[in-house]
Order: C-alpha cells, then sequence, then structure tokens
C-alpha cells in the first residue's frame, strides 16, 4: 500500500534539506528537448518540445525502474543499447509514433555525439541562499555514476552544498534505503530531522519516505498533477513548507 504524505501544518525541526541532483537541481544545457527536436526532424519524426517533455516521462520512469533494478553502469554493451534503444521508443511512442528499434538506436546514437553540459536551474542559487539564511544546511543524493566532489564543482555548488552522495561511491540505487541512510549519517542527523526533494515518485519520495525522511516532490514539468502528498512545484514554493 503506497501511503503519500499530506502537508497539514508547516514542517518543523528538520535541519538538513537533501536534494536530488537532475531534475530538481539541475538540467541539462542545450535542453534535451532541444536536442531531441533537432535528431528527431533530421530523421523524418516530427514533435513539439511539448510532445518531447510528455515522452520523456514515461522515458524517465523507465530508467528509474531499470536504475533500482540494475544500474546502468553494470549493463553490458548489449545491455545498453537495448535499453537506451527502448528509452527512445518511450519518447516517441508516447505520442502515437512508431518505429522499429533499430531505427530507435540510430537515433538515440544521433543524439549521444551531441555535445551538452548540466546546468542548475535558476532558481536554485537564491533560494538556497535563503534557505541558508533560516539555518538550514543542504547536501545532494543522486543515482548518477559520478564521484559527489566532482558534481558539486561541476555544478558549481561548492559553497551551497555540504556534499552529495551518489550511487558510485554509496554502491546503492534510490530507491534503496542504504544511500538515504549513508546520507543522514554523513550529515550526523537523525532522518526525522531531514527533508528529501526529488522529482520521481518511486526512487525519490518513496525511497526517502521508507527511511523517515520528510518526503517533498518537485514537479517541474507537471508530470504529476493528481499527486496527493506534499508537492512543489518549483524551488519558489520551498519557503511555503516551513
Amino acid at each position: 500500500i503506497i501511503r503519500f504524505m499530506s502537508i497539514m501544518q508547516p514542517i518543523k525541526n528538520i535541519k538538513y534539506i537533501f536534494f536530488d541532483i537532475y531534475g530538481t537541481l539541475a538540467g541539462f544545457y542545450p535542453a534535451r528537448e532541444q536536442i531531441q527536436k533537432k535528431i528527431l526532424s533530421k530523421n523524418g519524426i516530427f514533435l513539439s518540445e511539448d510532445q518531447i517533455t510528455f515522452g520523456y516521462k514515461f522515458a524517465d520512469e523507465y530508467m528509474a525502474y531499470q536504475k533500482q533494478n540494475k544500474p546502468l553502469r553494470s549493463l553490458t554493451s548489449e545491455e545498453k543499447k537495448d535499453f537506451f534503444s527502448n528509452y527512445q521508443l518511450k519518447i516517441i511512442e508516447s505520442n502515437k509514433i512508431f518505429i522499429d528499434k533499430k531505427f530507435a538506436w540510430k537515433i538515440w546514437q544521433e543524439i549521444s555525439k551531441e555535445k551538452y553540459e548540466l546546468r542548475i536551474f535558476d532558481d536554485v542559487l537564491e533560494n538556497l541562499k535563503s534557505l541558508s539564511d533560516l539555518g538550514f544546511k543542504f547536501a545532494g543524493i543522486t543515482n548518477m555514476d559520478i564521484r559527489g566532489d566532482l558534481l558539486i564543482k561541476n555544478l558549481g555548488l561548492e559553497n551551497s552544498l555540504e556534499f552529495i552522495v551518489t550511487s558510485l561511491e554509496s554502491g546503492s540505487e534510490k530507491p534503496d534505503s542504504k544511500i538515504f541512510l549513508e546520507s543522514i549519517r554523513r550529515a550526523n542527523i537523525s532522518a526525522f530531522e531531514s527533508m528529501y526533494v526529488g522529482d520521481q515518485i518511486e526512487s525519490d519520495y518513496l525511497g526517502s519516505q521508507k527511511i523517515g525522511m520528510v518526503p517533498v516532490l518537485i514537479d517541474r514539468y507537471k508530470y504529476h498533477e493528481d499527486f496527493s502528498g506534499i508537492k512543489i512545484k518549483n524551488l519558489d514554493e520551498i519557503k511555503k513548507l516551513f
């Protein structure tokens, strides 16, 4: 049985706010919708950026499911080919366009050659500063396969986050409890003294809730309009929780 917390009064006793990274604090630049649109058009498939965003909802759910069952870093070359072919198919087929897996793999290979970088969203620094002034500390928890200190440096968050625990370092993928428990251990707090903000229901919201953290869903792309738990649309709304 899935139980979502609903917010009835301001949340108290929080010392640390943990954040997911991709989709919560940072996104691709150029936007992945722009890259997809460019390569899809080149291959005779014409979707708007809104349609591609819609498709990514299903692709990202597929990604989260894969990571919690078998991390991408553990896949063989053939398994990765199969996974990313299916990932690309999710984006396209959700918009009622059907192609074969071989064509999907060709498209994904072209997309993978495009240059992009991970950048923090515009609402991150200002809101972290405001929350820091209220006495909160921050850290990250992510399934990304990179060292946490490198990720902090790459994102320019050295003055904002205390640390980032990654799946590479913890040997655990959200929603497994191990990565969350390692994070609160490093922060030297109890789970109930922490909040976790992420964009995935299964891996972020339910995973953090399971160990006693206060879970918050951030729904930047309006994927979860009917979600009944604690939800914010962007980081500008986080202050209303306290």
